[in-house]
């Protein structure tokens, strides 16, 4: 168990938050990892990393649990009980340039990592993110400055096109995908070869 304290806690839309953590060694060392965190009297739940470097790491958090709420009602400075460093991660190494991210959910915040990391690997990418409304957009501005080709898709057509992230896939050599288990399995079939993140869990390859 590892202390971590708050250096940034920022609302991001309507119920969803950006907090950073800071401490002496967090563990990580691969985009898509994640941590758990402990909340005193409430419980605890695993968050997947958003960014990191050798003293921080950042995580998005969805108000509507006991754990979530009250992480998200601390003030900065706060001390908060977490453990870090887990799960295995994306492998910048094996991925090929040209190579699509996709996600929806829970999987978004994971991608801005996994871009820097492709970049600092002299790697460009298609980036495909698909949220339900237009209001519930976010990070975006961020993606832009990392990727030359971005879409987004919306579940009701309000923020650009309709539909899924994974539609915006037909076939594609190598994919990189966070989120919800059923855009997976979906991309699955449409992927020759690929990484691909369940929200909070290990990492699996094909």
């Amino acid at each position: 168990m590892k202390t971590g304290i708050i250096v940034e806690n920022k609302q991001l839309v309507e119920g969803l938050y950006k907090i950073t953590f800071e401490l002496r060694d967090n563990g990580f060392t691969r985009s898509g990892q994640y941590c758990i965190v402990y909340m005193e009297n409430v419980g605890e739940k695993t968050y997947s990393v958003c960014e990191f470097d050798s003293k921080r790491f950042t995580i998005v958090v969805k108000s509507g649990n006991k754990v979530s709420d009250k992480l998200i009602s601390c003030e900065l400075d706060t001390e908060v009980s977490l453990e870090t460093g887990l799960g295995n991660g994306f492998d910048v190494s094996v991925v090929p340039d040209g190579a699509f991210l996709v996600a929806d959910t829970g999987g978004i915040p994971q991608m801005l990592g996994l871009l820097r990391g492709l970049l600092i690997h002299g790697k460009n990418c298609n980036l495909v993110l698909g949220y339900s409304t237009k209001d519930r957009v976010y990070m975006t501005e961020v993606f832009k400055n990392l990727c030359n080709n971005i879409e987004i898709f919306t579940a009701d057509g309000s923020n650009g096109r309709k539909g899924r992230a994974d539609d915006g896939i037909r076939k594609a050599e190598y994919v990189c995908a966070a989120g919800s288990i059923e855009m997976l399995d979906r991309l699955a079939t449409k992927a020759e070869h690929g990484q691909y993140n369940l929200d909070g869990m290990n990492i699996t390859s094909w």
